[in-house]
């Protein structure tokens, strides 16, 4: 076999996904599927996915093209055969995603019902805690939730990742727990944040029971 690595940038440990366009590139469930469960943890062919998926190849290249064009995934190397077919490898291009909330708002109402429905759904699930925010202080609540989000997306993906060699020779759990560890220490000293969690706070204790 003869692979070849690319020489594109490594992959990132957080990327915000703020475009309306990539976002809902990522509304198809398949493509997704291709994402989060597969990509970000390691890298795949296209016929490997298809096994996986138990999906047609051509069916799985053509979602590859439209992950590849948004700017999720990348082909990290190929390697030829020792029958002569070149095999492609792709991969995501960061470990973990997140959507960024303040711009789906902005958008067009498929994108921003969604966004409006997740930090709803959030809120809800606080009931299971006790905590009942009553319908005439959901948007406020909503309002406080998507400034604690954003403001944590914003410091958390800007930390670099200055030893990308011993990164990626980690397991998963303990990037996992690296990257917890550096992003709650960013997060306690960027004031933006501190001030956004502590109005989150103070607005849920104030229901309590």
């Amino acid at each position: 076999m003869n692979p070849k690595r690319s020489t594109s940038k490594h992959m990132k440990d957080l990327e915000i996904i703020t475009d309306p366009n990539t976002i809902k590139v990522l509304f198809d469930k398949m493509r997704a599927i291709i994402v989060f469960k597969y990509l970000v943890n390691q890298e795949m062919t296209v016929k490997q996915l298809a096994d996986a998926v138990n999906k047609n190849p051509g069916n799985i290249l053509r979602h590859i093209e439209r992950l590849k064009t948004a700017g999720l995934v990348k082909q990290v190397r190929t390697e030829e055969t020792n029958t002569g077919i070149v095999q492609r490898f792709y991969r995501a291009t960061a470990r973990e995603y997140r959507l960024g909330i303040a711009d789906m708002m902005k958008s067009d109402e498929g994108v921003k019902v969604y966004a409006k429905d997740r930090l709803s759904n959030m809120i809800q699930a606080l009931e299971a805690y006790g905590i009942n925010i009553p319908e005439e202080k959901m948007d406020e609540a909503i309002n406080l939730l998507k400034n604690l989000v954003e403001s944590e997306n914003k410091v958390s993906a800007g930390i670099p990742i200055t030893n990308q060699e011993f990164w990626n020779e980690l397991p998963k759990h303990q990037q996992d727990d690296a990257s917890w560890l550096m992003r709650d220490l960013f997060l306690l000293q960027d004031s933006e944040h501190i001030k956004a969690r502590r109005k989150w706070s103070e607005f849920l204790r104030s229901f309590m029971q």
